[in-house]
């Protein structure tokens, strides 16, 4: 059945769902122009899933953009699953859809750590990606995990939710600790109690997001699934995710372009000018002054916008010249 989509955002195109192995049925949506400039939306969490209002940042006149839920995420199958949902299995599909659509080369655009996802795809095939934008870039350093779930970092912004956060402890709980305690009430059999941990986990990030969103008591399948996979990924450290960082910036190709908010509490312009300080790379950096993480923030919003439209630009113009 085609999706109903507002009348301002990009025509819907089809969708598919893609056997990439293990029962991984991987959802792919398509909108915009089929003879457009494809393009890869490269969504958050990890475990977030595509929106539709996602569309909102592109023409589809412009782009033919690929709305692609992760494993265990959005309409992706098995839903939920943490058995085989891990760094590069994330980055062998995104290849795998590229093969199977038959595309040379394309954008890619993500935030968070979609946009970790795309810094890291351009690096291990940097002919495959003609040009980005990302933002909000999770680095996934043990001083990123610390200063997102660890007690001297994020929570020194926000004490009264980071209590919440870390179940109230009296004296907070190590990292370590803290993981393990949402890793078995996420577990737990009791229906009430892993609704608890994982309303307490998404709403610390709703919380340093800025987002005004209170949760419910019982909680819709899809939060569940985000808390649950958040912390899978980051009790494995992101499956080294940082060393691969690393390793493969300096072989980004692509223009690529790179937006930071400057009020961005989950991940601080602070790592992002850590990481970046010893690497050689070719990324051009976009400070917004008033942004936050989420696109909830205008200015970020309004900035990335320009920038995937900019992007268009470019390409347009070396095809022309």
């Amino acid at each position: 059945m085609p999706e109903s989509v507002p009348e301002s955002f990009p025509p819907f195109i089809r969708r598919d769902w893609f056997s990439v192995g293990n029962g991984q049925q991987l959802h792919l949506a398509q909108y915009g122009n089929p003879q457009g400039i494809p393009l890869l939306y490269l969504h958050g969490g990890p475990g977030a899933g595509c929106d539709i209002g996602d569309l909102a940042l592109f023409n589809g006149e412009q782009y033919w953009i690929l709305l692609l839920d992760q494993r265990g995420s959005g309409q992706s199958l098995p839903f939920g699953d943490l058995a085989h949902n891990h760094l590069n299995g994330l980055i062998c599909d995104m290849e795998a859809i590229r093969l199977a659509l038959g595309i040379e080369r394309w954008c890619l655009a993500g935030g968070s750590f979609g946009a970790t996802l795309g810094l890291i795809y351009s690096g291990l095939f940097p002919e495959r990606v003609i040009a980005q934008v990302l933002w909000a870039l999770f680095i996934p350093s043990k001083e990123g995990i610390d200063w997102l779930y660890g007690a001297d970092g994020a929570a020194k912004l926000q004490p009264a939710a980071y209590r919440l956060f870390s179940g109230n402890a009296l004296v907070a709980p190590s990292l370590a600790e803290l993981l393990d305690s949402y890793n078995q009430g996420l577990a737990s059999a009791d229906e009430n109690l892993r609704h608890n941990f994982a309303r307490r986990w998404v709403q610390w990030e709703l919380k340093l997001a800025g987002a005004r969103l209170v949760l419910p008591r019982q909680l819709p399948d899809p939060v569940l699934a985000l808390a649950d996979i958040e912390l899978h990924f980051a009790r494995h450290a992101y499956f080294n995710a940082m060393s691969v960082l690393q390793r493969v910036t300096p072989r980004v190709k692509a223009r690529s372009v790179l937006l930071q908010g400057m009020h961005d509490a989950i991940c601080p312009a602070a790592l992002l000018r850590d990481f970046l300080a010893g690497l050689e790379h070719a990324i051009t950096i976009q400070s917004v002054a008033d942004g936050g993480h989420m696109l909830n923030s205008e200015s970020l919003f309004l900035a990335v916008t320009a920038e995937i439209h900019a992007m268009w630009s470019w390409i347009h113009q070396r095809e022309i010249q």
